[in-house]
């Protein structure tokens, strides 16, 4: 709200009305004339105290107000009156006036007489005499202002001059600004003895205007003494919600950083008892059903907290405990006299050091009770009410708190039982793992066992045959070879070898690989190509495992490419926001491609799409091999391919190898510990 207008322009309105007939209620008078003063804890005080200001608005209301409850157009008028007679004006308005002793004197000053009462307009002199003078009254135009203002002005000016002698002056409006002249023009005249009382009032004038301020000083020092006490008072209770917020603060910072009930209990309680004055904190809630209470947490106990309390619950429709009701009614409740109550004390927290005073807060969270805080005083007159209401403010913060502490615990007990789970499921796929491998096994040893012996028992007829000792023993031979190799594959699967990390380039060792398999792939004419970066790719790597990498990747390549493909190998630097720096190592060839329903199992080993040649006998450790070295070394291996269009193997390393989690680890560690075993 703009302010123009001192409100001792409405102390002497309201005065005024309070002595009119019919008797006003000043209070409905008052109510509506603007938001901020309605807000007002006491409106009536605000508009009365000389020392506030309103605005133009505010003031013109007043006066219609005052013209149509009283049905006077000329009201202001006889108001203004009635404010000089009956001393409304403030008394530094008053003693601004009286130093000046005569209307002439005055006239000279009006402007700064005019600024102790409003901002509403300019006034000039525009000319004067020993007893006359004219004066315009140029009004703001962007102000809000009426006729009744104007009237006002003439009754101020014309009785002023009764505070000096006894006689008003004479006033006559030549002009009006509010009937469309640019300024309301006044001819002021005063009788010549005027001239005579101000001579002689100088002599006397002083000393009582001494006294008069002398008096309203007093009167004054009485609102400073009490204006003082409320300003104390406001900043107690500023300090009080200062004091609250940070609480609060600190309430929200606990609640994010601590996840355990007892922990976290404890320090929101610490907090709160920073806040205000409490002695010991209960906490109890509901259970599932939220027909019983139970003991949670507690607070300010010497030593241990006592058994009994502990395990103490309660039904919750149980009647005359102070906890059980206000978990019912979910309303707060406080009893300044514990002795004078009947409640079951022999089932009480307060069983021991029995307390005088005790005050209980519903936890309440999604409009549902569940639990009770209770704290209590061991002195007289009860729980201090800003402890009261500062527990209020602290409830909901309990609430979520013990809201958030009970979901972390059934997510830690979730957890537990899901890292069980997947224990149970390791062991489960480890086993599956081994029954798959052993069919294998049975598979891949049985036909060589089969050849062998179907040998042997045609042995004895044909022994004399010689063609027959030969294939036998080729045959044989070739077999065994067969088999013999299967279990030296199976014993480098279970016995993994440790890794040896030594910084080098990547790029050299695919240039070897790519000559190593230049003679393979130039029989079936396909071009392999290069596609290297231009700087070093140098990270901690095996050498060896990463060379088995790319053998396996290449070989695969060579075998599903048809003649007058393309293989592409290639290597690149990573560096992504966000991710850590890496290399890439790619191998794309242009066969036949892989089914996509197959990518899940390629990586397993003896799973083999490979037809059996005299080259390749499809045993499927291949990529089984290569992702377990690319794991070695902290990377990862994926495949993105389509039928008839080729495959691309794409491989990720980073630049700084990092320990694998137990996840990562792939289920042939099985065999790894077998081994050891």
């Amino acid at each position: 709200m703009e302010t123009q207008a001192s409100c001792v322009n409405i102390k002497p309105v309201l005065e005024y009305l309070k002595n009119a007939t019919p008797i006003v209620d000043i209070a409905e008078f008052v109510r509506g004339l603007d938001p901020e003063i309605d807000a007002l804890e006491d409106p009536i005080e605000y508009l009365t105290d000389p020392n506030n200001w309103i605005s133009s608005i505010v003031l013109v209301k007043i006066h219609q107000r005052a013209r149509t409850l009283l049905k006077d157009p000329e009201i202001s008028f006889k108001i203004a009156r009635f404010a000089i007679e009956n001393s409304s004006l403030g008394y530094l308005q008053k003693v601004a006036i009286k130093i000046f002793f005569s209307p002439k004197n005055g006239l000279r000053h009006i402007q700064r007489i005019n600024d102790k009462f409003s901002r509403t307009k300019r006034i000039e002199l525009h000319d004067m005499d020993r007893n006359s003078a004219v004066i315009r009254l140029h009004w703001l135009p962007e102000l809000v202002l009426s006729k009744d203002i104007c009237l006002y002005n003439q009754g101020l000016y014309t009785y002023i001059p009764t505070i000096w002698v006894n006689k008003p002056l004479e006033i006559k409006e030549t002009c009006c600004y509010f009937r469309g002249a640019p300024y309301c023009e006044y001819h002021l005249r005063w009788p010549f003895a005027y001239r005579l009382r101000h001579y002689f009032s100088r002599f006397f004038t002083s000393r009582a205007m001494l006294k008069e301020i002398i008096t309203e000083q007093e009167k004054d020092k009485e609102i400073i003494v009490r204006k003082y006490e409320e300003v104390n008072q406001l900043n107690l209770q500023l300090s009080s919600k200062v004091t609250q917020l940070i609480a609060i603060q600190e309430t929200g910072k606990a609640i994010l950083s601590i996840l355990e009930k007892d922990p976290l209990l404890t320090a929101v309680i610490n907090i709160l008892a920073k806040a205000c004055s409490i002695c010991r904190a209960l906490i109890m809630i509901t259970d599932d059903t939220g027909e019983r209470l139970h003991y949670l947490h507690a607070w300010g106990f010497e030593g241990e907290t006592p058994d009994w309390m502990k395990n103490y619950t309660v039904p919750v429709e149980r009647r005359g405990n102070i906890l059980t009701k206000v978990a019912r009614e979910g309303l707060e409740c406080h009893l300044p006299e514990v002795r004078g109550e009947q409640l079951k004390k022999e089932r009480f927290f307060s069983r021991e050091n029995k307390p005088i005073a005790i005050y209980a807060c519903p936890l309440i969270t999604d409009a549902k009770v569940i639990g009770v805080i209770a704290i209590d005083a061991p002195a007289i007159r009860g729980v201090a009410k800003e402890t009261r209401e500062t527990l209020k403010i602290f409830a909901p913060f309990m609430a979520i708190a013990i809201g958030n502490a009970k979901l972390y615990s059934r997510l830690k007990s979730q957890m537990e039982e899901l890292r069980n789970s997947r224990t149970l499921l390791n062991q489960a796929e480890k086993f599956a793992f081994l029954g798959h491998l052993a069919a294998l096994l049975a598979h891949e040893i049985k036909n060589p066992m089969t050849a062998i012996g179907t040998f042997i028992q045609m042995l004895p007829e044909k022994a004399h045959s010689s063609s027959f000792i030969e294939d036998f023993y080729a045959v044989g031979m070739e077999e065994v070879a067969r088999i013999n190799n299967l279990i030296t594959q199976l014993l480098d699967l279970a016995s993994r070898k440790e890794s040896h990390f030594e910084p080098a380039d990547l790029n050299p060792l695919c240039e070897k690989m790519v000559t190593l398999f230049t003679p393979q792939a130039n029989v079936k004419r396909i071009r392999l190509q290069l596609d290297l970066d231009p700087e070093p790719c140098i990270f901690p790597m095996d050498e060896e495992k990463i060379r088995q990498v790319i053998l396996n990747l290449l070989s695969n390549a060579v075998e599903f490419t048809p003649n007058n493909g393309t293989i592409t190998l290639k290597t690149r630097r990573l560096i992504q926001p966000g991710q850590p720096p890496g290399f890439l190592l790619e191998v794309q060839d242009s066969g036949a491609g892989i089914n996509p329903e197959l990518f899940g199992r390629i990586f397993d080993p003896y799973f083999t799409t490979k037809h059996r040649s005299s080259i390749r006998q499809g045993t499927g450790l291949g990529l089984f091999i290569a992702q377990r070295n690319v794991q070695d070394h902290s990377g990862t291996i994926e495949v993105e391919s389509r039928p008839g269009r080729g495959a691309r193997f794409v491989i990720h390393l980073p630049e700084h190898k990092e320990t694998p989690s137990p996840e990562t680890v792939h289920s042939s560690a099985f065999f790894q510990k077998s081994n050891s075993q």
